[in-house]
This record gives C-alpha cells, structure tokens and sequence, in this order.
C-alpha cells in the first residue's frame, strides 16, 4: 500500500458498534502531495481518499468456504462501516494466486459482476498492490 502512495494511518482499524469491536487489517490515507513526505490521516480529511483494507489468504483445504466467510466479513464490515465512518472505502486484499485460482472461475467472477465488491490485487512476495478492482482513480488536490 505505502508503495501505491498511500500511509498507513490504522493498524489495525477498528470498529466500535453497540457493545462489540471488530478489527479491519488496515486503515490507510492518500499521501498528499509529490514532494515523498508521508502523512498520516485519523479520520476524514477534505479533498483525500480513506479505505478501510481486510486482507484475507485462501488457506483452507476449501477455497469456496474461504470465499464464503471473505465475502460474508466483507459485507458486514461494509454495513457497520457505513454506520461508523461512510466516506471510507472498504477493500478487500488477496493475493495474485488466489485472485487467479478463484476469481477467474465462473464463481468468482459472478462474485465480482454482482456484489458491490472492491479488491486488491497483491504481489504478497514484493508487497505491491498489482490491481484494484474496480480499477481506482487517484485523487490529486
């Protein structure tokens, strides 16, 4: 993420509703600016994107139950974080080879085509986000 010109402002985010605390992997801020100075955002800031990023590795013996709860945490951070904080965006992060393994089946991409889905593409190995689906246009003051 810090790569694709963004700092991390919350490791983890969490997010507080009613009596429970849930946390996202990463809360992050475009870096303002193209002088390479960093800045970290807490909370929303006029004219800059925030995201929230739940990051998620298909681990199991069953990749369509691994979709299954990824899909089902997706949509319940989605709503909780339409509650507590609706200008930020919520992404989810896998990496190239489950993206390539589940998301080229016909299932996965009836997931994309339906569900109001953003994702991250990454190479795990060089820690580079490789695709945003949809595809993101970044923001410039």
């Amino acid at each position: 993420m810090v790569k694709d010109g963004w700092s991390i402002t919350n490791d983890p985010y969490v997010i507080s509703y009613g009596e429970h605390f849930l946390f996202i992997d990463l809360g992050a801020a475009e870096t303002l600016g193209d002088n390479g100075v960093e800045s970290r955002f807490i909370g929303a800031q006029r004219g800059v994107s925030q995201i929230a990023v739940e990051v998620k590795e298909f681990r199991r013996a069953s990749a369509i139950a691994d979709l299954e709860q990824a899909i089902g945490q997706y949509v319940l951070y989605r709503l909780l974080l339409n509650q507590v904080d609706p200008d930020r965006e919520l992404y989810l992060a896998i990496g190239e080879a489950t993206f390539a393994e589940i998301f080229n089946e016909p299932i996965g991409e009836l997931v994309i085509r339906e569900l109001p889905l953003n994702l991250l593409i990454v190479d795990v190995e060089r820690s580079e986000v490789k695709q945003w689906i949809p595809p993101r246009q970044i923001e410039t003051l």
